[in-house]
């Protein structure tokens, strides 16, 4: 009993060590959203708009707003997640500006306005009209400022030597900046994101009343956006090879377990 222990104690270390992420130094953080539902966002805090003025938070939260949190120069999931809230604009009967404001907030210090700006040309295009700057605000800001909005948004991302290791999700907030609802974009085989309009609009009416309302079934994607080959992965392939690695360890403790069995029997006989 004591060696098989032993065994499964030892097969069980190698899965860890084998999964992504388990060899993280103490401390660092790993990219996530835990959902903070019910909390508030601290609004008195100063950014700066793709215009290059400084403004504050609480300026521009006035209705239900929807905050997500990218980077411009990502050549990852940022701008088809940005793209795909441009295609909801267009597909939802609420209009951006009077029922709902979006802010993209960088969390990549280094940006500037110019970059803002030409992302916000690039999703004003897709949308097919010109919506006012504080229907969909475009900011940068300073990396206090940064960690201070996305640790209470509970946005957790880190910075690798190529960019950043993030996940793409929505946050609603109402207009004194509670958080009623995160919204995880689905994603199809090809790795599209799709955001459902029924959902986006549930979620700007829950911001509206101050309502926190957990997702259900929401899928997350991760952005691998800046690899050594600069390719964009999709976090279910981490999934798919841990649950692989788990399928051949078990399977070996298993035929080591029942060799010295069958070694034994055989003695016997």
């Amino acid at each position: 009993m004591n060696k098989l222990l032993r065994r499964v104690r030892l097969a069980a270390l190698l899965v860890l060590l084998m999964l992504p992420g388990f060899a993280k130094a103490a401390g660092e953080v790993e990219p996530g959203v835990d959902e903070h539902l019910g909390a508030y966002l601290p609004l008195d805090m100063k950014f700066t708009d793709s215009k290059g003025k400084e403004v504050l938070l609480k300026d521009l939260i006035d209705k239900p707003t929807v905050i997500d949190f990218v980077y411009y120069k990502c050549r990852g999931i940022c701008t088809p997640l940005m793209t795909e809230v441009a295609d909801v604009i267009n597909r939802v009967d609420m209009e951006p500006g009077t029922d709902y404001n979006i802010v993209s907030i960088s969390i990549d210090e280094n940006e500037t306005p110019a970059d803002a700006a030409q992302k916000r040309n690039s999703m004003m295009r897709l949308v097919g009209r010109q919506l006012s700057d504080s229907a969909w605000s475009f900011l940068t800001g300073d990396s206090l400022n940064i960690y201070k909005l996305t640790k209470a948004a509970g946005f957790k991302f880190e910075r690798t030597p190529g960019g950043f290791l993030h996940k793409g999700v929505l946050i609603f907030i109402s207009k004194d900046g509670k958080i009623c609802r995160y919204l995880h974009p689905a994603f199809n085989s090809r790795g599209d994101f799709r955001i459902l309009p029924y959902k986006f609009k549930m979620a700007v009416l829950y911001a509206q009343k101050g309502e926190a309302v957990p997702g259900i079934n929401d899928q997350l994607k991760v952005c691998f956006s800046e690899t050594p080959k600069n390719e964009s992965m999709v976090y279910d392939i981490f999934k798919i090879s841990g649950a692989g690695i788990i399928l051949i360890v078990l399977g070996f403790v298993v035929y080591i377990n029942r060799k010295p069995k069958k070694e034994k029997r055989n003695t016997v006989s």
